[in-house]
């Protein structure tokens, strides 16, 4: 399940033609092991727009309804809260889902992501590092109707504590082009170090554009929502030239991160497949997810789906795990740059 609908405007056809064709390359070089174990996997695709929440929750009931042994759930926290409570005695895993409250969830329900803590315990470290031994001043602009936005700013404001940075101000917005001219004269006025913008990349494309004008020397920090070179609108947008800034992922570009796992290691054997495997964190994070479900059968040999639920809680925690850490990309110049993985 994914908020991917071609209409979608927070994605595109292209990231859902790339989503289908993880699945499919993993369920391909799986298939022999599955069946020597007695398995093979039957997938469904559920695809949604983003806009329309409740639909997690809606084809969620419907997967459990229909017998699903595993639901894939969606990337944003917010999405995926609503598809546990639809999928409430399901198994489920998420791609990226970051947010506090789905590390609360109990073993039934999981994701491949780095918490939002740790992504920004990275980033509070990686910020005074460039600043060196500079009192910092930040503003934070927080999309609150996104569940791990709010929660990555809450982590971020814990660690810069403990770092000694000085938070100036924070403002909550809603929607994609939020009016935020009130904040011109206090950002000219107090010229932020940082501001921190853990947002998703239409938003956080937007407010960079509004703001480095006011601003120029401002530093911009996000958290897992601003994209890389390849997706998101915070590379290469025009209105970004001459931004600078970092941003902190759960996943590092493809032709990384497929080295730290059994199947991507697998991929990186053909050049021409590792050539043509999606550079996205939810490409790899896929692979991972179908890695991990292959090895959880043949290792508990389930007979149905109430084994495969006991299994699944007993031993999940154990195969669906992040095994990237937290990766670095700088914002340099308007363009998003992979610089370093931090274990």
């Amino acid at each position: 399940m994914e908020a991917l609908a071609p209409k979608d405007t927070t994605s595109s056809e292209r990231f859902q033609k790339e989503y289908e064709y993880a699945i499919q390359t993993a369920k391909d070089l799986t298939k022999k092991k599955l069946a020597d174990c007695g398995y093979e996997i039957s997938d469904e695709k559920t695809f949604y727009d983003a806009s329309d929440t409740l639909q997690a929750l809606e084809k969620a009931k419907a997967a459990q309804s229909g017998g699903a042994w595993l639901i894939v759930g969606p990337r944003r926290s917010n999405h995926y809260l609503l598809t546990v409570k639809g999928a409430d005695i399901t198994p489920t895993v998420s791609v990226m889902a970051s947010a506090k409250e789905v590390y609360d969830l109990d073993a039934l329900h999981l994701t491949l992501a780095q918490s939002n803590a740790a992504m920004a315990e990275v980033l509070s470290s990686e910020v005074k590092a460039i600043f060196k031994n500079k009192k910092i001043t930040y503003l934070s602009v927080v999309s609150e109707d996104c569940v791990t936005c709010v929660d990555f700013a809450e982590s971020f404001d814990k660690t810069a504590a403990k770092l000694k940075f000085k938070k100036l101000s924070e403002t909550k917005i809603t929607g994609e082009q939020p009016d935020i001219s009130v904040l011109k004269v206090f950002i000219k006025k107090n010229k932020p170090d940082v501001v921190l913008l853990p947002n998703y990349s239409k938003v956080s494309s937007y407010l960079i554009g509004k703001i480095a004008p006011w601003s120029p020397k401002t530093f911009f920090v996000g958290g897992d929502g601003w994209g890389d070179s390849k997706y998101g609108f915070v590379h290469h947008s025009p209105q970004l030239e001459g931004a600078n800034g970092m941003t902190v992922k759960g996943f590092p570009p493809a032709d990384k991160g497929l080295a730290y796992f059994d199947l991507g290691k697998e991929i990186l054997k053909n050049p021409s497949a590792a050539s043509a495997f999606p550079a996205s964190g939810s490409a790899q994070a896929l692979l991972k997810v179908i890695e991990s479900t292959v090895n959880l059968l043949c290792e508990n040999k389930p007979k149905d789906k109430t084994e495969f639920t006991q299994a699944f809680r007993q031993h999940g925690r154990s195969h669906f795990v992040n095994p990237w850490g937290v990766s670095v990309f700088r914002l340099s110049d308007g363009e998003v740059i992979f610089d370093k993985t931090v274990r």
